[in-house]
């Protein structure tokens, strides 16, 4: 019986029990915490590739709707980007004035997504109105523990995810 009773009728548990609790708890602690980071790390990868890839279809689409340009500008250094109108100026989103100078549809920084680091085979791309072309290229984004999602962009400006080492359960490998 694993209550004692005492000698004036109250119950509890033993020390050693209450060892043997605690010592299972530390073990179920120190097997899920690496775990729940690797699955943290994990979802902000997804979540960066996926707003990526969702802002470069909206930009195609901004294109379409308003008969214009749209570029995108990024910066992979410091990790963000920028969509604007398409002048020659362009978008520089390293400012840090809430509306830097010419992203005036949108800027993102990577701030947003911490241990996720940008690469891009492209620093900008236009989608032309007409038939919402764009110059192709890939972003490729990684964790701190190394899986990584590679953003392509093909020149007819559709937009796909992929993994490039078959590491990410739920993406094809490119």
């Amino acid at each position: 019986m694993p209550w004692v009773k005492s000698s004036n009728g109250q119950r509890g548990l033993t020390l050693l029990e209450l060892i043997l609790v605690v010592a299972i708890l530390a073990i179920l602690i120190g097997v899920a915490v690496p775990s729940m980071h690797e699955m943290l790390a994990r979802n902000r990868l997804k979540a960066a590739a996926q707003a990526i890839a969702e802002d470069l279809q909206w930009a195609r689409s901004e294109a379409i709707k308003r008969n214009r340009s749209i570029a995108v500008s990024l910066e992979p250094s410091t990790w963000c980007y920028g969509i604007t109108l398409a002048t020659a100026l362009g978008c520089d989103c390293r400012q840090t004035q809430s509306a830097p100078k010419g992203c005036e549809l949108k800027r993102v920084n990577g701030v947003d997504y911490p241990g996720t680091s940008l690469s891009a085979t492209f620093p900008q791309t236009v989608f032309e109105p007409r038939r919402a072309t764009a110059r192709n290229g890939s972003l490729l984004l990684q964790s701190d523990r190394g899986t990584a999602i590679k953003v392509i962009l093909s020149r007819l400006g559709r937009v796909r995810l992929c993994t490039p080492n078959g590491t990410l359960p739920g993406y094809e490998d490119c």
